[in-house]
């Protein structure tokens, strides 16, 4: 088992360039520092929070909820015949 407080080792050693940032909001900034101070340049964020990083280090947030509505409104299309749609068999 690993510990954040390893973070900056695991990093350095591995080469590590991409974090992905899954934590409560209340965690979310944090947590975010510690990995650019790591040296991770690029970071997918799953976390229910906007965090806020430094110029050169790229962040993506990815909405849960709003990726749920979106299946969900494709499954409701889908209808009795349960065949994807187009828009979902090409992503």
């Amino acid at each position: 088992m690993v510990s954040i407080d390893d973070l900056d080792h695991v990093v350095r050693e591995h080469k590590i360039a991409i974090g992905i940032l899954a934590t409560p909001a209340s965690a979310a900034q944090d947590v975010a520092d510690r990995l650019v101070a790591a040296g991770v340049t690029s970071i997918l964020n799953f976390a229910p929070a906007v965090c806020s990083v430094p110029e050169g280090v790229s962040m993506r947030k990815v909405d849960l909820a709003i990726e749920l509505q979106i299946l969900s409104f494709y499954q409701l299309r889908r209808g009795a015949t349960g065949t994807p749609t187009t828009r979902e068999r090409t992503g």
